[in-house]
Formats: structure tokens, sequence, C-alpha cells
């Protein structure tokens, strides 16, 4: 594509024409004949890459002042406002040809959107969905993720991938991250939909503070047709705040006033029942807890604002399954095990506390603490256990320069005496140790590691599989 007509989209012109291969916004990537576009970032800036893009072949470089000489180059204030519809005239507008839908929140985005992808298949339709454990056309990953919302350029390129793969819709999830560097710029999404707003993603490379955390958050509305979010969270209203005049926006929640309503029901084995004013039955949700229920909630209120039958939605809800997230694992025992991704006290209490009512016998915690963090995060993760499990077992989470005999340790003196509990650091014989003890009508719940594949140590990541761990416990006859 000749640079002339990428430029257009912004109304632009260059100096000189080039004919454009490719895009790369790091020098490492740049193959020649790229438009090497130089972003600003919080550790470098791209603008002291510029010569080692050159040298790689670039065909023009794309920043802001002062430009480089040697190629066609155009200035423009922010490179980063300007990639996104770079990336989009590149790959063709792809994302025009299909309904977009856009998940952001603090807490549920990856199970939101998972939720959402299960209904719109049951409903026939072929469903992309991009986020935290990668992108997926149909059942199938096509792109591991490096950030939940992909850069630009990645982004587009999915989004091509998936157009041509015949998507009708996709479910996004929408980090405020993505927001503050404006990612999905240039992107209309049919629908956003609000799950909640806490403090987190506060600090040096992230969010200045609460504030600007929730203005990058509200900042998505600015794109969306319509808006759904949650009634009962404060920050509701300033995420409707920033939709186009006549957008409309409809709620849902747990509490009065709310378009779409919601009430827990008393749970159905490990799966969670949910009643929805208007509704003749409930909904049977595939995953246990009040946050899933909520999650649920704001699945269907979406989709009822874009039209999607009933049916698809209760039979997606009733299987949906998303990876590390409250997932079950099929055990050929008396007892049950779930995976989870929790990995601090406010996850921990959340999940714990919900799996209560679930189960009819001890609540067998296995988790550990990541390494060169804060250690007051494996304090709160000792207590929660202490509080809301019956049995804890503590083993490697992602040490990284730590011991993990020094974490488990910090953890141990937080529980204290208040449970029975055991360190056994190699994390796979902790889950053979932990499904030793199980007995009839117990839970195992393996916490921390959820969809991740890997233990990091001293800066190497080896491959470990929760799930092939249970498969060679359960294969070599325990269980039995």
């Amino acid at each position: 594509m000749k640079l002339s007509r990428l430029l257009s989209v912004l109304r632009l012109s260059c100096p000189a024409d080039a004919e454009i291969a490719s895009l790369a916004c790091d020098s490492r990537e740049v193959r020649p004949g790229a438009l090497f576009v130089a972003l600003p970032g919080a550790r470098e800036d791209g603008h002291a890459h510029i010569g080692e893009a050159i040298q790689r072949g670039a065909a023009a470089v794309l920043c802001a002042p002062p430009l480089p000489e040697g190629v066609p180059a155009v200035a423009v204030d922010d490179p980063r406002a300007a990639l996104g519809p770079i990336a989009a005239q590149f790959y063709g507008w792809p994302a025009r040809q299909m309904t977009m839908l856009a998940v952001t929140g603090t807490k549920g985005k990856t199970t939101t959107a998972h939720m959402l992808r299960a209904i719109l298949t049951e409903a026939g339709r072929r469903c992309g969905m991009i986020g935290t454990l990668g992108s997926f056309l149909g059942d199938g990953l096509i792109a591991p993720a490096a950030n939940t919302t992909p850069e630009p350029i990645a982004l587009h390129r999915t989004l091509r991938q998936m157009a041509d793969g015949g998507c009708t819709h996709v479910v996004m999830e929408v980090s405020s991250q993505a927001m503050k560097l404006r990612r999905v710029e240039g992107i209309d999404f049919a629908a956003g939909l609000f799950l909640n707003l806490s403090p987190d993603h506060i600090g040096e490379y992230e969010h200045a503070d609460l504030a600007e955390y929730r203005a990058c958050k509200a900042a998505l509305f600015r794109q969306c047709r319509v808006a759904v979010g949650n009634l009962a969270d404060p920050a509701w209203p300033a995420m409707r705040a920033q939709l186009r005049p006549g957008a409309p926006a409809f709620t849902f929640g747990m509490c009065s006033g709310a378009d779409v309503r919601g009430a827990l029901l008393p749970p159905e084995g490990l799966s969670s029942r949910l009643a929805v004013a208007g509704s003749p039955e409930p909904y049977l949700i595939s995953m246990p807890g009040e946050f899933n229920a909520a999650n649920a909630l704001a699945a269907i209120a979406l989709c009822r604002t874009i039209g999607v039958d009933d049916s698809a939605v209760r039979r997606g809800l009733a299987k949906v399954s998303v990876p590390g997230r409250a997932q079950l694992y099929p055990a050929p025992a008396p007892y049950s095990i779930l995976i989870d991704y929790a990995h601090n006290g406010q996850s921990f209490r959340a999940l714990l506390s919900a799996l209560r009512p679930h189960v009819e016998g001890r609540i067998i915690a296995l988790f550990g603490a990541g390494g060169d963090r804060p250690p007051i995060r494996r304090v709160d993760m000792g207590r929660a256990a202490a509080q809301f499990a019956d049995y804890a077992v503590l083993t490697e989470d992602n040490p990284r320069s730590e011991r993990a005999e020094d974490i488990c340790a910090q953890i141990a003196a937080a529980i204290g005496d208040a449970i029975p509990h055991v360190t056994v650091p190699d994390r796979r014989e902790a889950i053979f140790a932990a499904l030793d003890m199980a007995r009839s009508g117990d839970l195992v719940a393996l916490l921390g590691k959820g969809h991740e594949d890997y233990i990091e140590r001293n800066g190497v990541r080896r491959h470990f599989s929760e799930w092939e761990a249970l498969e060679d416990y359960f294969r070599a006859g325990g269980g039995r």
C-alpha cells in the first residue's frame, strides 16, 4: 500500500511517496519496506530507535518531531493516536465488517467475555474473542496475549484474520491501559459493557491515581453506540456520561431499579443459579459463586440489548468454561477439583467465600505467592485462606528470585494456628499430596496459576500445567 494512501486516513500528506509492505512499532520487528511508527513509552521512547529501524530497511517513519533524514518521514503530535487508524487502513478496516462488543471493568472481563462467546456460538454466530487469554477464532487460539488488549498493529491484523475467517461478532476485553495508550482508536463498538471499578492498576507505569483510572475506563464509551452498565457501581454514571449524544444506556444489577435485575438462588452442586426479573425459569451457570452470577447477569443484559435469543443465552451459560477461572476439572473421584487464577487476598476472599455454600466437606486450598512482589500480598492470601478454607497446602507459584520455602514460611506465619497447613515446595508434588488427603465431598482448590502454563524461577520459565499434573495423577490410579 502506498504511504500516501495510508496517510489519507489522517488527512496528512507526505514529502515523498513510498510503497509500504508492513507496519511496525518495535524497531526489532522492522522488515524492508515497513512503515516504522515511533511510539512514546513509559520506559523507552521509540524515537530513540528510528536509526535502527532505518538500518533494518524501514521505507518510511511516522513520529513526533524532530523528523529523521534518509527516508520519507511524517510528523504527528501523537503517534499513538495516529497508529490505530493507520493500522485499520492498512488491514482494510476489518472491524467495520463485524459486530464489535467491548467488555471493561476491574474484575470479571475474562469470564464475561468467555460467557458472551459461548452464548453467541450457541446462537449460531461465528465469534472471535480478544483478551487476557489470547485471541480466538471460534474455539481455536490464533494469537497469544502480550496484553489484554493488543497494540493496534497486532489488533487489526487479528481482526483481519477474524473477518476473513467468517466472524460476525468479536468480543473484546478493553483495558484501561488500552484506552490510555489509544490502542482501540478508530474502532466503533456496537455495544460496550461496564462491569465494575475498584482501585487497581495504579502505579508508576500504569495510572497516576484512581481518577485517571476511572477516566480511562470511561473514555471507551465515547466509541460505543450502546452502553450496558452495572447500576450498583458508583463509577457507572462516569461511564454513561461519555456516551455520544442520543446513544442509549441500559443497566443490570442485583438491586432495584436495574433494567435487568437478578437474584442469586441456592446453588445446584458447583453450578450457580440466577433468577432474572421477568424470566419464567432461572438461569443455570456452570461456574460457582455470586461474582460469576454477576458476570452472567452482565452477559444476559448485553445479549438482550443486541437481540440474542434467550434460549441461546441459557445454553451458553450452562456450558461455559473459562481456562483457569473457577474451572472445574472432571475428576474421576468422589471429591471436586477447581482451578482458579486468584492470586491476592481480595480474590481469595471472593472465591473461597463463594465456594463455601457449594461444598459439603472441606475446602483444601493449595497455593503459593509470587516472588519479588509486595510481601503484604502473601500475608493477605494466608489470612483469607485461614478464614475461608479448612486446610492449606502451601507451595510454589512464580518464586522468581526468591526461595519458595521462604515465601511459604511467610504465608504459614499469616495462617498461624487458624487451620491445619503443610508446605510442599514442589507444586506437582503438592497437588498430589492435596489429592491424596481429599475425601468424599471435599473440594481441592488449586489457586494462583489459573491459565498459566509455566513456573518462573530466576528469570527462567519452565513448562508446568496443573491440568497435565491432574491427568498424570489420575492416569496413575490416584483418587481410587
